[in-house]
């Protein structure tokens, strides 16, 4: 091997070694930018989603049971949540990542009492967020029909959380208590249809 070779292909490992240095720095930026605490209310997020629109939003809510049929329940509270920095925070800590659990399904070795009620963790999600006053005028709440149909009309375009906790079954059997939930991003004017807003234990989700 000349020296001329040598000096290609130690420069070639430097250049590698450097490569995999800014895709870890750059990695661990990402990982920095995720907010540690609740970001501060920003009411400018908030603006737009006061106002009335023109989409529409509808579809069903429901859980799934063991047996594959959805559970659904008439009256069920169905709330529309904009997407912003503050209220992503409260949704991936106590929506997304909670510790909800259906009957039957096995209690985690570390869960707290609480977190093993999926009724009373779906509620305590929502407290949490109700609790800020700041928030509640531009909260939108619907009730669901007995098939679990729901209908938001007059909605300015973004993106949106659907949240709802249901209690049981409409049905004559009991069916399972829990929180669904669906993301979805509105244009303006858009009509959405057929949603689907489950709990993802079932094969519509």
């Amino acid at each position: 091997m000349t020296i001329v070779q040598s000096a290609q292909r130690l420069l070639l490992g430097v250049a590698v070694l450097l490569l995999a240095s800014g895709l870890c720095l750059s990695q661990g930026a990402a990982v920095e930018s995720i907010p540690a605490s609740l970001p501060i209310f920003n009411e400018k997020e908030f603006a737009a989603y006061k106002q009335k629109g023109h989409g529409t939003l509808a579809g069903q809510v429901f859980l799934g049971a063991s047996s594959g049929k959805a559970i659904t329940q008439a009256g069920a509270p169905v709330h529309l949540i904009p997407v912003t920095r503050y209220t992503r925070y409260w949704f991936d800590h106590s929506v997304r990542a909670t510790a909800c659990s259906s009957p039957g399904d096995p209690p985690a070795a570390d869960a707290a009492p609480a977190a093993q009620q999926p009724l009373n963790c779906g509620h305590e999600a929502l407290r949490r967020l109700e609790i800020d006053k700041r928030i509640l005028p531009y909260l939108r709440t619907t009730r669901a029909n007995p098939t679990g149909h729901f209908w938001f009309t007059k909605i300015p375009a973004g993106r949106y959380y659907i949240v709802s906790v249901i209690e049981g079954g409409s049905q004559k059997e009991e069916g399972p208590a829990g929180i669904a939930w669906l993301n979805i991003d509105l244009e303006a004017g858009e009509k959405a249809t057929n949603l689907v807003v489950t709990d993802c234990k079932s094969t519509l989700c």
